[in-house]
């Protein structure tokens, strides 16, 4: 596996990854599964490192985020360092995601569409709905999009699929398509909409991606990028 240079002097945003624990199964799913967590002060030492490397936010993944038994002690671990932080949840227990968010230790979340209780989130303030789009799947996708506008969103990110399973993979019009009926549809709701790097570089919006980015395995192993077989990568 090719492994980019980490430009650390340019780093802003830090991806943790806290647990590998995760409810959800998906065939798509590339993500190791297991009990493994990683430990608080272990987390606050990597956190004391990024800092000082010039990283402002950190995102905290997995796994599923909010299956971390100690999650509201790392959040404030961040808060405490003058970071802003956030996750990405399969809504697996929104209250609490809601009850975090309420008190100030998330600045923001991203849920994903069609898991769990996700329609309780949408019409949080601080939530993005994340809308992954698969091969063949532009009507769920819409679907699914045209359900959080009517929960009140207030905003949505287009993510495509990038792993090694290429029968999952979408092609560049399918993803072009669902941008521009995402677009559409956001402008007529006065919401808004976006796309994740990856899917802008495939649709020729922009010419790099993971700038300023760095992510941490559960191990603390860096890498440039969340995805090991990304057509992208240096």
């Amino acid at each position: 596996m090719k492994t980019p240079p980490i430009a650390t002097d340019r780093l802003r945003l830090a991806s943790i990854e806290i647990t590998q624990r995760c409810n959800n199964r998906c065939s798509y799913c590339h993500q190791p599964k297991s009990d493994r967590d990683m430990s608080v002060p272990r987390f606050v030492e990597l956190l004391d490192g990024l800092k000082g490397e010039g990283v402002e936010a950190v995102a905290l993944g997995g796994g599923e985020p909010v299956l971390h038994p100690a999650l509201p002690a790392l959040l404030t671990a961040a808060c405490q360092l003058g970071l802003r932080a956030g996750l990405t949840t399969n809504a697996h227990n929104p209250g609490l995601v809601i009850t975090l968010a309420n008190a100030g230790l998330l600045e923001s979340f991203g849920v994903s569409a069609g898991k769990g209780e996700w329609t309780a989130l949408v019409a949080h303030p601080r939530a993005t709905v994340n809308l992954l789009l698969l091969q063949g799947g532009l009507a769920e996708v819409t679907s699914q999009a045209t359900k959080a506008i009517r929960q009140s969103a207030h905003r949505l990110l287009l993510l495509g699929y990038k792993g090694d399973r290429p029968e999952f993979a979408p092609s560049t019009t399918e993803l072009a398509d669902a941008f521009s009926l995402l677009t559409l549809l956001g402008r007529r709701a006065g919401l808004v909409v976006a796309a994740d790097d990856y899917t802008r570089r495939r649709l020729n919006l922009t010419q790099t991606c993971g700038e300023g980015f760095v992510r941490l395995s559960l191990d603390g192993n860096r890498d440039q990028c969340c995805f090991p077989t990304c057509q992208y990568r240096i």
